[in-house]
């Protein structure tokens, strides 16, 4: 308290003997930084977004591409494929997520956000890169056919995109001001969005310039590399966050000092951590497992399609997700404009609830007939909505936000990585419970998991988060003392 919020983020910054902040761009140019108080311009904030979540538009990317890889795999070899096969490939990634998520948070802890945040970054290169270059195998008792070679490489791949999750929030929120952070962490999240679209935009045009589904394939999984190689070189130049020196000013610790200490700090923060990592897994379970096969709920909400030419079909899907997408998007730019308002609990929570309302509708509407397809397909497309006004975005934010410097990667990287564990449950169990208890019984289960969710948000999330990150640090005795008491 008393102290100024820091009005530009120290990303990329370098303190200069004069006093002033500048920042070193992309080209090298040196860039002023605004000074303590004064509003961020909308060049200031874009610029921001795009470094941070450059490498999660490659995330969000990386993660939703699959769905039609899959599809183009499946028609390229039919009854190649089959329900095992293909959770295995959507759940390679999910997996090495989640171990990515935990270990990155507790080395973002530790070493620091600025090298891991440029690790993950080369993970993320070389795994989809890799992922693009597998090989068919024809002898079908070879142990290493194309399905685990690519199940190998997007573990790899997932493991960067699980580092970015703490790494980004925890440098969004102790880089920006106050007023402003809730704002530019969903900002940064919201390239989650523009990853989705881009990927099904992508398969459209090679579709659409008659590329052979044999190089569409390889080709948009190559390309989830590009946006992280884009700013590689500049994250390469960061400097340390203001708030991870201030609490490291004795050095760095030995390893098992660090997780000594950081043990105690979490049990002191227990319930929101149930808070954050329940409704975040909870959240995970529908938001992949529908998201990691639209195609599939695609031709279950409109099975009078048109059937047969490959390349048809494939169109057809990818139009579907960019509609999914096209909806989800709005909800991404609505909590931008509003969580300042709103709160993150309110939006979380009546996030969950719109979402479950959606998923009963669809499954109501596909289980009796009624409802013409194009009301299907925007119902299922508002849960995407909803999802991003709302918990989506919130489960990412509300760890970077209430959890002490300490341990604010380690918290974030265990609620998301209780999200990654959501989603396998949801990718993994969607094919298996879709035969057999067929498309309409596992949307009203969504349904249910969403009210869940809302339950959990009503019991564990933190109404509000503090106005200024000190505060948090400046609590850690007192709530260490509460605990013990």
């Amino acid at each position: 308290k008393g102290l100024k919020p820091q009005s530009f983020p120290p990303l990329l910054c370098r303190a200069k003997r004069s006093g002033r902040r500048q920042c070193s761009g992309a080209r090298g140019v040196a860039i002023l930084m605004a000074k303590d108080g004064e509003k961020w311009s909308w060049s200031t904030y874009t610029y921001q977004v795009v470094i941070v979540g450059a490498g999660f538009l490659a995330d969000a990317y990386d993660l939703f591409v699959i769905d039609l890889v899959i599809s183009i795999l499946n028609r390229l070899h039919p009854g190649g494929l089959g329900p095992s096969e293909k959770s295995l490939i959507a759940s390679s990634t999910l997996l090495g997520a989640i171990f990515g998520q935990l270990l990155f948070g507790v080395l973002g802890d530790w070493v620091g956000r600025r090298w891991t945040f440029l690790v993950t970054c080369v993970l993320i290169v070389v795994g989809a890169t890799l992922s693009g270059c597998v090989v068919w195998v024809e002898d079908p008792s070879s142990a290493f056919g194309l399905v685990r070679q690519l199940a190998l490489c997007r573990f790899v791949l997932g493991i960067g995109v699980g580092g970015e999750y703490p790494l980004a929030a925890a440098i969004a929120a102790e880089g920006a001001p106050s007023g402003s952070r809730g704002r530019l962490i969903a900002a940064v999240f919201s390239m989650q969005g523009w990853g989705m679209l881009l990927s099904c935009l992508l398969v459209l045009l090679l579709l659409a310039v008659g590329a052979p589904l044999e190089w569409i394939w390889r080709i948009v999984l190559i390309f989830g590399a590009v946006p992280s190689a884009a700013v590689i070189f500049i994250r390469s130049s960061m400097e340390e966050t203001d708030r991870f020196k201030e609490t490291h000013q004795e050095g760095t610790a030995s390893f098992r000092s660090h997780v000594s200490t950081a043990v105690g700090h979490i049990k002191n923060y227990w319930r929101p951590l149930v808070g954050t990592t329940m409704t975040w897994l909870l959240l995970d379970v529908t938001f992949y497992g529908t998201g990691s096969f639209k195609h599939r709920v695609s031709s279950s909400l409109d099975p009078g399609r048109h059937m047969g030419d490959p390349h048809e079909e494939v169109w057809q899907e990818a139009v579907f997700a960019t509609l999914c997408s096209c909806l989800a998007i709005p909800g991404y730019l609505l909590t931008v404009a509003f969580v300042e308002v709103l709160g993150r609990f309110n939006i979380q929570l009546w996030g969950f609830v719109a979402m479950a309302v959606n998923f009963f509708a669809v499954a109501l509407m596909s289980s009796t007939g009624t409802g013409s397809r194009w009301l299907m397909f925007l119902c299922f497309g508002l849960t995407f909505l909803f999802s991003n006004f709302g918990p989506n975005t919130t489960t990412f934010m509300l760890p970077a936000e209430v959890y002490p410097t300490a341990v604010r990667t380690t918290c974030h990287g265990l609620s998301a990585a209780a999200g990654k564990l959501g989603a396998v449950i949801g990718v993994v169990a969607f094919s298996p419970c879709e035969a057999a208890f067929g498309i309409e019984a596992v949307l009203a289960a969504c349904g249910i998991v969403c009210l869940a969710g809302a339950l959990f948000t009503l019991g564990f999330t933190p109404r509000g988060s503090a106005e200024d990150l000190r505060e948090l640090d400046g609590l850690l005795p007192e709530v260490a003392k509460a605990a013990r008491s």
